[in-house]
């Protein structure tokens, strides 16, 4: 979860250098070259409460809500419009398409170790 904040933050970084936000939505909800900083964040302190299960059901429900927000943020960036949008204005070889295909893969890596984190707490009941 550590490696796709920072893709985010990088994420801002390259869609504010290539002209596609501005320093004031780069993390913002309104953002279409990374994800919202404070969903970010609500990702990363669910991950942190499922890997330490510091109560059994508590890691369980972190690691379910969590797989559940990246599917719902992979689905989001697949259909969205940004990424069919960059790829028109600037073609498969760009360096908004090729991050956003990248911070997809890392969000999906995420939430598949989260579903595989809630299955086995599940076992562990």
């Amino acid at each position: 979860m550590l490696v796709l904040i920072v893709c985010d933050v990088i994420g801002g970084f390259i869609g504010v250098a290539t002209g596609a936000t501005t320093w004031g939505k780069a993390w913002g909800f309104n953002t279409n070259s990374t994800v919202p900083l404070p969903v970010g964040a609500v990702q990363l302190l669910l991950a942190w409460l499922a890997a330490r299960n510091v109560r059994p059901p508590t890691g369980l429900v972190a690691a379910v809500l969590l797989s559940v927000f990246c599917l719902i943020s992979v689905l989001s960036g697949l259909f969205d419009g940004d990424l069919a949008g960059s790829v028109a204005s600037r073609g498969l070889v760009s360096w908004g398409f090729v991050w956003a295909v990248v911070l997809l893969v890392a969000t999906a890596v995420v939430g598949l170790l989260a579903a595989a984190r809630a299955r086995e707490l599940r076992r562990l009941r």
